[in-house]
């Protein structure tokens, strides 16, 4: 009898460790891999410091803390691949769930560098991308420059991200990704600080507060849970909505939008959610290990997670809507959207004027999440955000399944044709399209969207929100009534009044300057700061010359 051969599943370090580092796809997401752990391993009584320091000339970063420091076995369970997080056993969980802390680096850069504090013993190894290649497969050696060295410094870790293969390190978005996540940390007080800039949560001005408890079905897979959703006085950057998903404290694990932030109101949304019960053992991860803060929705708890919130997002920014088109119905509302509409009008005519110029800029009102189908029948309970083929706003339509023509039989008195089904061609609004769109079902009923793609509106967002806000998602352009000198302006006046009229105009006008200057700057973010001041400059003169006449 011949003897089988013995077969076994085996693993190339080098390769895996590499492969776990193609996760991390810019530098933001490779900082906050190891901000975070300094703020989640901290000595007790301790509160996390922790210094970024981009450093250009050498092409690295450094991370600096004042955590808890790693002893040499620490430090041999942190470069074991997929070894279990030591915290999470300890019955502390923690984002340590996928050990990639030793790969992060490499997804930008060829060198990392830990130097580490432990009860006055130093420790600094080192990993390079040239020594991960050369591995054998089993096993990657690492540099100990310094092992168990005596020293009075304090506790703590350095880690040095070096030899970055990135054209140039965006400061500006490692600060913006780490001010978005510390508020799953805000328990801790922390100090972060990139270079000169200390990063702090701050959260919106807040104009409403709801909480939901999910239903008895619902608690039975995701918990007794509260998922408190929060509306913004204003529109919130990206950066900023969407409800926080935690599985633990300080275990940010996703950000959930739910696709209506492309929506009416959606941008004004935000909120959180603890869900303890992500973490429960599972043959599916809820989660994957590329910090990519997106839920599985093949998980169990996940499936009901989502739609528990997806349907309470919606919910409240339903009830926003129908709030603003009662308020919309008054007199001076409706002189106040006139007004708003003469200078859409004006903003739109030079927006087009330059379209060619800027063709390439991408449309911030194209909406993103699921794709639809490409063609839809007219219904009577179309969402106002459909748009099929029409003739008011610019945009681009979407090719219909190409279907194969026959030519009828001829017949001697063919019969009148029965009318083929009214099948509209799907749509998006797009400044700077080829085609016409309408929303599905008509206007009637709705306000119009200004010809051209930007839009004006007079709002009460707060007086402590500034005078004016550009919201990129659907281009428009928001005056604040409640801002102390609007209000002071229209006082108990008309509309029509010209200290009110003359200044709604100045704000329009600089904040459209200022948000097409930032549509430039998304397409070319390389463009020189002083290039993108002249077209803001040349903007805002342009844009005043054409509108002499509502001056008069």
């Amino acid at each position: 009898m011949i003897a089988q051969p013995q077969m076994k599943v085996t693993s190339h370090i080098g390769r895996d460790l590499l492969a776990s580092a193609a996760s991390f796809k810019n530098e933001a997401a490779v900082v906050w891999e190891y901000v975070v752990n300094s703020l989640q391993y901290v000595d007790p009584g301790i509160a996390p410091r922790i210094q970024v320091s981009v450093l250009q000339g050498r092409r690295g970063i450094r991370i600096a803390d004042n955590g808890s420091g790693m002893t040499v076995g620490d430090l041999v369970h942190f470069f074991q691949m997929h070894g279990e997080n030591l915290e999470r056993r300890a019955g502390r969980p923690g984002r340590g769930k996928f050990g990639t802390g030793k790969s992060a680096a490499f997804g930008i850069a060829n060198t990392l560098r830990v130097d580490t504090i432990r009860n006055g013993k130093r420790n600094v190894v080192e990993l390079t991308r040239d020594m991960i290649n050369a591995s054998d497969g089993d096993e990657i050696p690492l540099k100990w420059e310094q092992s168990d060295a005596a020293t009075a410094d304090p506790n703590g870790t350095t880690v040095s991200i070096l030899d970055i293969n990135l054209e140039r390190v965006k400061r500006a978005s490692i600060i913006e990704y780490v001010e978005r996540h510390l508020q799953a940390f805000r328990a801790k007080s922390p100090d972060v600080a990139v270079d000169d800039h200390v990063c702090t949560y701050r959260e919106p001005i807040i104009a409403e507060t709801f909480a939901f408890q999910p239903t008895p079905s619902q608690r039975d897979t995701i918990g007794d849970v509260t998922l408190t959703i929060k509306v913004a006085s204003a529109p919130l950057p990206a950066v900023d909505q969407g409800v926080s998903v935690t599985a633990g404290l300080g275990n940010l694990v996703a950000i959930e939008r739910a696709g209506i932030e492309a929506k009416e109101f959606g941008g004004y949304l935000f909120g959180d959610i603890d869900v303890p019960l992500l973490e429960r053992p599972s043959d599916i991860e809820p989660y994957d290990p590329s910090r990519s803060l997106q839920l599985n929705p093949q998980h169990p708890v996940v499936a009901v997670l989502l739609g528990f919130i997806g349907s309470k997002l919606e919910e409240v920014r339903a009830s926003l809507v129908r709030r603003s088109r009662d308020a919309r119905k008054g007199e001076q509302a409706r002189r106040l959207a006139a007004e708003a509409d003469k200078i859409a009008e004006i903003l739109n005519d030079d927006f087009r004027k330059i379209s060619e110029r800027l063709h390439d800029i991408r449309a911030a009102s194209s909406r993103k999440g699921a794709a639809k189908s490409q063609v839809s029948t007219k219904a009577a309970d179309a969402e106002p955000d459909d748009w099929t083929r029409g003739v008011a706003t610019p945009g681009n339509l979407t090719k219909p399944p190409q279907t194969e023509r026959k030519e009828p039989n001829p017949v001697p008195e063919p019969s009148p044709p029965k009318p083929a089904p009214e099948v509209q061609t799907r749509g998006q609004p797009h400044p700077l399209g080829n085609n016409a769109v309408d929303p599905v079902g008509g206007g009637e009923g709705k306000r119009r969207r200004p010809q051209g793609g930007f839009r004006v509106e007079y709002r009460q967002l707060g007086p402590d929100v500034e005078r004016s806000v550009y919201e990129t998602a659907t281009l428009s352009i928001l005056i604040n009534l409640d801002h102390p000198l609007v209000k002071a302006a229209l006082g108990d006046g008309s509309v029509e009044e010209t200290t009110f009229r003359r200044l709604s105009y100045e704000i329009a006008f600089s904040e459209y300057a200022m948000g097409l200057g930032y549509e430039i700057s998304q397409e070319d973010p390389d463009m020189p700061p002083d290039d993108l001041l002249y077209e803001v400059r040349s903007t805002l003169n342009r844009i005043s010359t054409a509108a002499v006449a509502l001056y008069r």
